[in-house]
């Protein structure tokens, strides 16, 4: 019964985890326009937002990170201010297109929402290249829609089914027996 109850805290864990992505799962498609970023009014930007965003990327504060099973990402800043940053796949920054359109668009999340895993990436900004980053600055998820975050929904009905088997068959297997079954 306790594996069962810790399976069952474990699957509420993972689904407070997984609410933001939830709530971007189902969030509008339509882009909201941020403007220039040198432009931007910082303290109007809704984090969690699929937003546009156009800049010149600052190639000299780009940084390279691996992230397990997803492959070699880029961050760097847009030219012109310091606190909206922008994240690509590493294979996307050689293509010109986009290089020469200076607009993205994706996921608007500071780097105290991205957690732990960003922590490097922020360290590195910060005491590597000298960059005023702080948990409040801004990256752009470059390239992921609300839609591409399905997964989040699967795993989140995937959670739910656990905790309804585990809670069912819990109720059925330790309830207290019948008076006329007792010894």
């Amino acid at each position: 019964m306790t594996l069962m109850a810790a399976v069952v805290g474990l699957a509420l864990a993972m689904m407070l985890q997984l609410r933001g992505d939830l709530v971007y799962f189902f969030g509008s498609d339509r882009a909201v326009d941020i403007g220039e970023a040198t432009g931007a009014d910082l303290a109007a930007l809704e984090t969690n937002d699929y937003v546009r965003v156009r800049g010149t990327p600052m190639l000299s504060g780009l940084i390279r990170f691996q992230r397990p099973l997803l492959g070699e990402f880029v961050v760097f800043p847009l030219a012109g201010q310091r606190q909206i940053f922008v994240q690509l796949p590493a294979e996307r920054l050689d293509d010109p297109v986009l290089s020469a359109r200076g607009q993205y668009n994706g996921r608007l999340m500071t780097f105290g929402e991205l957690g732990p895993r960003y922590r490097a990436v922020r360290s590195y900004l910060q005491e590597t290249m000298g960059m005023p980053v702080t948990t409040e600055s801004f990256v752009v998820l470059a390239e992921q829609p609300p839609k591409s975050y399905g997964w989040t929904f699967a795993l989140f009905a995937l959670c739910i089914g656990i905790i309804a088997v585990n809670v069912w068959l819990m109720l059925r297997w330790f309830r207290p027996l019948p008076p006329e079954l007792e010894l």
